[in-house]
């Protein structure tokens, strides 16, 4: 049996549009010809987050970019040959290492392929870039775009390319380049320079908030989900790394703020310990960890989401708690929480 969420006490639920888009930096244009019309390069592009939170009010989907010619109209034309990657960006900016850069994994959003730079008049959108796998973005770190060039349909050479950006918007955006080599791992850091970008952002998300704690084998248990709540859709969480037969509950809420976190070992009188809950159990969902090994455990629960559209833009939050007497903290251990955006009727 699938349980829904029902009767609907957890949420309060807020009117989200169905897209968003915002262009980032907005100020001070100038013209930039990198990376797209440099030939065959590596390029990150840094934006800070002030840039975008006027417009995208929670975490959401980054689904596509758009790119604008320069204060000139132009008439070349030409196909090229990129990859696209998403990334949380540093606090700072970056520098001229392209790797240390990321604040956490970088995400494929748009695999190697010709893509059309078209000519257009000063600012037209001229390149757009639909992602195959859309970026979760949390709205509180920066966004770092990189952006790989093997090639274009001008025999991989640099062409002269103008495109609406900034050369003055120190703290706002910033770039690193190398030409090339997609692979260089050291460019040239310039701050305030930049492309302006419209991105597309789709409601619906999901994030990591907090820490897990350890269960036994030392192995902290992990918790995801396979797809954002959407409306009239199924929402199935996923826990591994845990230990194996062993009682597990999901614990969905919708409070993440004080009094959580909470030591849950000290609220059953055992201690203290790093193992905190994170929400507040407004719903639960026991199951029995599988698997044959500490660390191997591992559960499913599935959750049918209501056909409500009021909820679209509502948060909710969820995390697992394993009880583990052989872990640490001779208890339980958990999973980090999970902070999920809920998203249209289709995800």
């Amino acid at each position: 049996m699938i349980p829904a969420i029902l009767p609907l006490l957890l949420v309060a639920a807020s009117a989200a549009a169905q897209q968003v888009q915002v262009t980032a930096p907005n100020i001070l244009v100038a013209n930039v010809d990198r990376p797209f019309a440099g030939g065959v390069g590596r390029y990150q592009q840094w934006y800070a987050p002030a840039s975008l939170q006027g417009a995208v009010l929670s975490p959401m989907r980054l689904e596509q970019l758009e790119f604008l010619a320069g204060t000139a109209p132009t008439s070349q034309a030409a196909q090229i040959d990129c990859e696209i990657l998403i990334a949380h960006g540093r606090s700072f900016g970056v520098t001229g290492q392209f790797d240390a850069n990321y604040d956490g994994p970088p995400v494929l959003v748009k695999p190697r392929a010709f893509v059309p730079l078209v000519a257009g008049a000063s600012g037209q959108v001229v390149m757009t870039i639909p992602f195959t796998t859309r970026f979760h973005w949390d709205r509180t770190r920066p966004l770092l775009l990189e952006v790989r060039v093997h090639g274009n349909s001008l025999g991989g050479q640099p062409f002269p390319y103008n495109f609406r950006g900034t050369t003055t918007a120190t703290g706002t955006t910033s770039r690193v380049y190398a030409t090339g080599s997609v692979g260089a791992a050291n460019g040239t850091a310039q701050a305030g320079v930049g492309m302006s970008t419209r991105f597309t952002f789709r409601p619906g998300a999901f994030v990591d908030f907090g820490e897990g704690c350890q269960g036994e084998g030392g192995f902290v248990p992990r918790g995801s989900v396979q797809q954002v709540p959407a409306i009239a859709g199924l929402w199935t969480h996923l826990l591994a790394d845990a230990a194996p037969q062993r009682l597990a509950v999901l614990v969905l809420g919708d409070v993440r703020t004080a009094p959580f976190p909470l030591d849950l070992v000290a609220l059953l009188g055992l201690g203290t310990s790093t193992c905190m809950l994170r929400t507040n159990p407004v719903l639960t969902f026991p199951a029995t960890t599988v698997g044959g090994a500490p660390g191997a455990g591992s559960a499913l629960q599935s959750i049918q989401f209501p056909s409500n559209p009021g909820l679209l833009g509502a948060s909710l939050y969820t995390q697992w708690v394993v009880f583990d007497p052989l872990g640490p903290s001779a208890a339980l251990s958990t999973t980090a929480g999970l902070w999920s955006v809920v998203a249209p009727l289709g995800g």
